[in-house]
């Protein structure tokens, strides 16, 4: 695969063990590996049985994944909690398209807190701001479709693995930080031939809207691994 790339990573013993030694990735191999920043998403082809894995590296943060089939077919996630009865992704759920197709399967998850609610807004949405630099991860996954020559694909629907998202008393939707901690991952078990396409989200002031990134801070790393 054209995007794979070296990957440093230094952690301790028990992390290593823990990312490294994972049951599921027994007898598979890494074929292709992306460390992306903040607003940055990548797309890759990837066959059924492969695995990908998705690492926060530094904790806090949100990868966001939509998964296109075909023209017209693509990741839904009204259907993947109407499929599983639930809005809260378990061990062994599956993530359907919307044409309940199977594409995934959940097989490994350390945090276990995930949004199947929320999208990444256009920027023209956010008519409001004073903040004169704008962002949207929907522009981020929108960049990695045409790069991978999916001009016209649907990436608004995407799961926010590690987000979290709080429905309060009266049904209004709250962002709050992530659950997710240094080197937390997902695995998914690929069911169906399809193009993933992963970003790794801005920061949001509330749902689907970007906030304003600070001058200076943490930059934030996302690692996406593809096993075989």
């Amino acid at each position: 695969m054209v995007w794979h790339e070296d990957v440093l990573i230094i952690l301790s013993h028990t992390q290593e063990a823990r990312f490294e030694m994972a049951n599921v990735l027994v007898g598979h191999r890494a074929v292709a590996a992306r460390q992306l920043a903040v607003g940055t998403a990548v797309a890759v082809p990837v066959q059924a049985g492969d695995l990908i894995q998705i690492v926060d590296l530094w904790g806090k943060q949100v990868a966001s994944l939509v998964a296109i089939v075909g023209p017209g077919e693509h990741l839904s996630t009204p259907v993947t909690a109407s499929m599983n009865a639930s809005l809260v992704l378990k061990m062994g759920d599956k993530l359907y398209s919307q044409r309940c197709t199977p594409l995934f399967e959940l097989v490994e998850d350390t945090v276990g807190r995930h949004d199947l609610l929320t999208v990444p807004l256009p920027i023209e949405a956010d008519a409001q701001s004073t903040v004169k630099a704008k962002v949207s991860t929907r522009d981020s996954l929108e960049a990695a479709a045409e790069a991978s020559g999916l001009e016209t694909a649907d990436v608004s629907d995407p799961v926010n693995f590690f987000k979290h998202v709080v429905i309060k008393q009266k049904g209004e939707i709250e962002v709050r930080d992530a659950f997710s901690e240094r080197n937390d991952t997902v695995i998914l078990s690929v069911l169906a031939d399809c193009t993933v396409i992963v970003a790794n989200a801005f920061n949001e002031k509330k749902p689907g809207l970007a906030a304003a990134q600070p001058a200076s801070g943490s930059p934030g790393q996302m690692l996406v691994r593809v096993y075989r």
